[in-house]
Protein backbone atom coordinates (compact mmCIF):
# COMPACT_ATOMS: atom_id res chain seq x y z
CA UNK A 1 0.00 0.00 0.00
CA UNK A 2 1.50 3.37 -0.96
CA UNK A 3 2.35 5.71 1.85
CA UNK A 4 1.46 9.37 2.03
CA UNK A 5 4.74 10.38 3.62
CA UNK A 6 6.98 13.10 2.28
CA UNK A 7 7.13 16.85 2.17
CA UNK A 8 5.49 19.03 -0.43
CA UNK A 9 6.55 22.64 -0.92
CA UNK A 10 4.05 24.66 -2.91
CA UNK A 11 3.94 28.42 -3.41
CA UNK A 12 5.56 31.08 -1.27
CA UNK A 13 5.03 32.29 2.28
CA UNK A 14 2.46 35.01 1.64
CA UNK A 15 -0.68 35.70 3.68
CA UNK A 16 -2.84 33.93 1.07
CA UNK A 17 -1.40 30.55 2.05
CA UNK A 18 -2.65 27.92 4.45
CA UNK A 19 -0.50 25.81 6.73
CA UNK A 20 -0.88 22.07 6.23
CA UNK A 21 -0.64 19.45 8.94
CA UNK A 22 3.06 18.97 8.19
CA UNK A 23 3.86 22.66 8.41
CA UNK A 24 4.14 23.28 4.66
CA UNK A 25 2.20 26.07 2.97
CA UNK A 26 -0.50 25.69 0.35
CA UNK A 27 -1.72 28.74 -1.64
CA UNK A 28 -5.32 29.78 -1.01
CA UNK A 29 -6.06 30.01 -4.74
CA UNK A 30 -4.86 26.43 -5.29
CA UNK A 31 -6.88 25.22 -2.32
CA UNK A 32 -10.02 26.78 -3.80
CA UNK A 33 -9.33 25.06 -7.15
CA UNK A 34 -8.83 21.76 -5.35
CA UNK A 35 -12.09 22.14 -3.43
CA UNK A 36 -13.95 22.98 -6.66
CA UNK A 37 -12.53 19.89 -8.37
CA UNK A 38 -13.57 17.74 -5.41
CA UNK A 39 -17.09 19.17 -5.58
CA UNK A 40 -17.33 18.35 -9.32
CA UNK A 41 -16.11 14.80 -8.76
CA UNK A 42 -18.86 14.09 -6.22
CA UNK A 43 -21.72 14.97 -8.57
CA UNK A 44 -22.98 11.86 -10.34
CA UNK A 45 -25.29 12.82 -13.18
CA UNK A 46 -26.19 9.38 -14.45
CA UNK A 47 -25.59 5.71 -13.74
CA UNK A 48 -26.82 2.74 -15.75
CA UNK A 49 -26.11 -0.97 -16.00
CA UNK A 50 -26.29 -3.21 -18.99
CA UNK A 51 -28.78 -6.03 -18.87
CA UNK A 52 -27.32 -9.41 -18.06
CA UNK A 53 -26.22 -11.07 -21.27
CA UNK A 54 -27.34 -14.64 -21.84
CA UNK A 55 -25.30 -17.19 -19.85
CA UNK A 56 -23.56 -14.53 -17.74
CA UNK A 57 -24.15 -13.07 -14.29
CA UNK A 58 -22.03 -9.97 -14.82
CA UNK A 59 -23.06 -6.54 -16.01
CA UNK A 60 -21.22 -3.53 -17.33
CA UNK A 61 -21.91 -0.15 -15.78
CA UNK A 62 -21.48 3.44 -16.91
CA UNK A 63 -21.19 6.38 -14.52
CA UNK A 64 -21.25 9.95 -15.79
CA UNK A 65 -19.91 12.79 -13.64
CA UNK A 66 -19.27 16.43 -14.53
CA UNK A 67 -15.61 15.83 -15.35
CA UNK A 68 -15.38 12.17 -16.39
CA UNK A 69 -17.15 9.07 -17.64
CA UNK A 70 -16.31 5.74 -16.02
CA UNK A 71 -17.06 2.35 -17.55
CA UNK A 72 -16.92 -0.59 -15.15
CA UNK A 73 -16.67 -4.09 -16.58
CA UNK A 74 -17.87 -6.92 -14.37
CA UNK A 75 -16.21 -10.31 -14.21
CA UNK A 76 -16.20 -13.49 -12.18
CA UNK A 77 -13.07 -12.77 -10.19
CA UNK A 78 -12.32 -9.20 -11.17
CA UNK A 79 -13.72 -5.93 -12.38
CA UNK A 80 -12.08 -3.36 -14.62
CA UNK A 81 -12.69 0.37 -14.50
CA UNK A 82 -12.02 2.75 -17.39
CA UNK A 83 -12.24 6.38 -16.29
CA UNK A 84 -12.16 8.85 -19.19
CA UNK A 85 -11.91 12.62 -18.77
CA UNK A 86 -14.52 14.55 -20.75
CA UNK A 87 -11.66 16.35 -22.54
CA UNK A 88 -10.63 13.06 -24.17
CA UNK A 89 -14.08 12.06 -25.45
CA UNK A 90 -15.00 13.12 -28.98
CA UNK A 91 -18.46 11.58 -29.40
CA UNK A 92 -20.91 8.92 -28.34
CA UNK A 93 -23.17 6.78 -30.53
CA UNK A 94 -26.05 4.43 -29.88
CA UNK A 95 -26.77 1.34 -31.97
CA UNK A 96 -30.23 -0.08 -31.40
CA UNK A 97 -31.14 -3.74 -31.89
CA UNK A 98 -34.58 -5.02 -30.98
CA UNK A 99 -35.07 -4.33 -27.25
CA UNK A 100 -31.46 -3.45 -26.41
CA UNK A 101 -28.87 -0.89 -27.45
CA UNK A 102 -25.11 -0.58 -27.59
CA UNK A 103 -23.34 2.60 -26.48
CA UNK A 104 -20.04 3.34 -28.19
CA UNK A 105 -17.78 6.14 -26.99
CA UNK A 106 -15.09 7.60 -29.27
CA UNK A 107 -11.95 9.05 -27.69
CA UNK A 108 -8.60 10.58 -28.56
CA UNK A 109 -5.39 10.45 -26.56
CA UNK A 110 -6.55 7.42 -24.58
CA UNK A 111 -7.51 3.87 -25.48
CA UNK A 112 -11.02 3.65 -26.89
CA UNK A 113 -13.21 1.55 -24.58
CA UNK A 114 -15.16 -1.44 -25.81
CA UNK A 115 -18.82 -0.64 -26.47
CA UNK A 116 -21.31 -1.26 -23.68
CA UNK A 117 -23.86 -3.72 -25.02
CA UNK A 118 -27.22 -4.97 -23.80
CA UNK A 119 -28.28 -1.61 -22.40
CA UNK A 120 -31.86 -0.47 -22.18
CA UNK A 121 -32.51 1.79 -25.18
CA UNK A 122 -33.58 4.75 -23.03
CA UNK A 123 -30.51 4.39 -20.77
CA UNK A 124 -28.15 4.32 -23.77
CA UNK A 125 -29.80 7.36 -25.35
CA UNK A 126 -29.75 9.32 -22.11
CA UNK A 127 -26.08 8.49 -21.51
CA UNK A 128 -25.28 9.65 -25.05
CA UNK A 129 -27.16 12.92 -24.48
CA UNK A 130 -25.31 13.63 -21.25
CA UNK A 131 -21.92 12.83 -22.80
CA UNK A 132 -22.50 14.98 -25.89
CA UNK A 133 -23.75 17.87 -23.76
CA UNK A 134 -20.76 17.66 -21.40
CA UNK A 135 -18.43 17.74 -24.42
CA UNK A 136 -20.14 20.91 -25.67
CA UNK A 137 -20.00 22.52 -22.22
CA UNK A 138 -16.31 21.70 -21.91
CA UNK A 139 -15.60 23.23 -25.34
CA UNK A 140 -17.45 26.41 -24.31
CA UNK A 141 -15.67 26.52 -20.90
CA UNK A 142 -18.97 26.40 -19.00
CA UNK A 143 -18.71 25.52 -15.31
CA UNK A 144 -21.81 23.62 -14.18
CA UNK A 145 -20.72 22.93 -10.61
CA UNK A 146 -22.62 25.89 -9.14
CA UNK A 147 -26.03 24.59 -10.23
CA UNK A 148 -28.30 22.04 -8.58
CA UNK A 149 -28.01 18.49 -9.91
CA UNK A 150 -31.61 18.40 -11.18
CA UNK A 151 -31.06 21.63 -13.13
CA UNK A 152 -27.81 20.32 -14.58
CA UNK A 153 -29.52 17.14 -15.75
CA UNK A 154 -32.36 19.04 -17.40
CA UNK A 155 -30.01 21.46 -19.19
CA UNK A 156 -27.75 18.64 -20.38
CA UNK A 157 -30.72 16.65 -21.71
CA UNK A 158 -31.71 19.62 -23.85
CA UNK A 159 -28.16 20.44 -24.98
CA UNK A 160 -27.37 16.82 -25.87
CA UNK A 161 -30.52 16.22 -27.90
CA UNK A 162 -29.58 14.83 -31.31
CA UNK A 163 -32.81 13.76 -32.94
CA UNK A 164 -35.63 15.81 -34.36
CA UNK A 165 -38.54 13.83 -35.78
CA UNK A 166 -39.78 15.64 -38.86
CA UNK A 167 -42.97 13.69 -39.39
CA UNK A 168 -44.25 14.67 -35.93
CA UNK A 169 -42.52 18.08 -35.96
CA UNK A 170 -41.31 17.75 -32.39
CA UNK A 171 -38.20 16.73 -30.53
CA UNK A 172 -37.75 13.11 -29.52
CA UNK A 173 -38.89 12.83 -25.92
CA UNK A 174 -36.98 10.70 -23.48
Amino acid sequence: MPSNSGTVYVGNNSSNNFKSERGTTFPKKELEKLNELEKKARIILFEAQSQRPMFSKYRDEITICLNRVTITRGGKYSGDEYPMPIENITSARVFRRFRFATLEIDTFGIVKPDPIGNMKVDDARLARRYILALIECKKANIDLSGMKVESIREKLKNIGMVRYTTYEKKYHEL
